[in-house]
Order: structure tokens, then sequence, then C-alpha cells
């Protein structure tokens, strides 16, 4: 199988340090269409749930339609300000590393079944390396420039 395991390991341990190091600002809200990091992480979350599904029930059939995803009503949902932030990273991390236990031991044969969306196909393998390649860095990058704001809102505010 021809998949980045090891460069999706390091990013989720770089991805994860990145989330530590800057635990006491997760709920500061910039505005509200922004997400706070905290409600980032949950979304991380939420969207690892729905590749869960998508790992294992397209090793099961050759082709299947699953159900939208909107992430703003999930966030809205979910409520996660006030939650724990080490057990919510911790949860992110080991579930990212259990999906990659789950993509490791994938039968080949089961890569070019296709998920159906919007009458595009997507094979299982594409789905994988768009989730820890980039969607993944995508959100790096994103939450990486959220923490920049953030400092930036903070230094002002200090400064006045």
């Amino acid at each position: 199988m021809a998949l980045n395991i090891n460069e999706y390991i390091e990013k989720i341990e770089y991805f994860y340090e990145i989330m530590v190091q800057n635990e006491d600002i997760v709920d500061i809200k910039l505005s509200e269409e922004q997400w706070t990091l905290m409600e980032m992480v949950s979304h991380l979350i939420d969207s690892a749930t729905n590749n869960h599904q998508r790992f294992i029930r397209l090793q099961l059939e050759t082709k299947l339609i699953f159900p939208a995803y909107e992430a703003e009503e999930w966030k809205n949902i979910t409520k996660i300000s006030g939650y724990n932030f080490i057990s919510l990273i911790n949860l992110w991390k080991e579930y990212n590393v259990y999906l990659l236990h789950i993509v490791k031991n994938i039968d080949a044969n089961k890569l070019n079944n296709a998920w159906e969306l919007n009458g595009k196909q997507l094979t299982l393998k594409f789905i994988i390396d768009d989730y820890f390649g980039k969607h993944m860095n995508w959100h790096i990058d994103l939450y990486n420039e959220r923490i920049k704001e953030i400092k930036e809102k903070i230094k002002k505010k200090n400064t006045e």
C-alpha cells in the first residue's frame, strides 16, 4: 500500500505539540465568525469520526453514499467551550493514531472502493491521503494562523 504512514504519524505528533503549547489561549474568541482553537480541535474530532466510518464502510462495500457533514451545525450542537482541553487533544491524537492502525491493515484490493459525492467517485485511497495529507495540512496552517491572530490581539490589548 503506497500510503505515507510514517509521514502521517509525524504530522499528528507535530500538530499535537502545537496544541499542547497553546493550551492557555484555546477559548479566546476573536469574532463570532471565527472558531476558537477549542472549537477547531472539536471539529477535527468530528472529522476523524466521519472518516472512521468511511475507512471501515468502504472496506465492506464497493460504493457508498454517506450523509452530509455540516461543520457549523456540529460545532453549535457540541458546545465544546469549557470542556477539558487536554482530554480533547488526547482524544484527537489517539483517535488519529487508531485510524492509522486501521489504514495500515486495509486490504489493498479495497483501496479503489468509492464514496459517491456530488456525482464524483472518491476512492478509499484518495480519502485516506486527503484526510491525513491535504486536510490535515490545511488545518495545521489554519490553527497556526489563529494562534498568531490571538497572540496579536493579546499583545495589542496589553499595550493599550
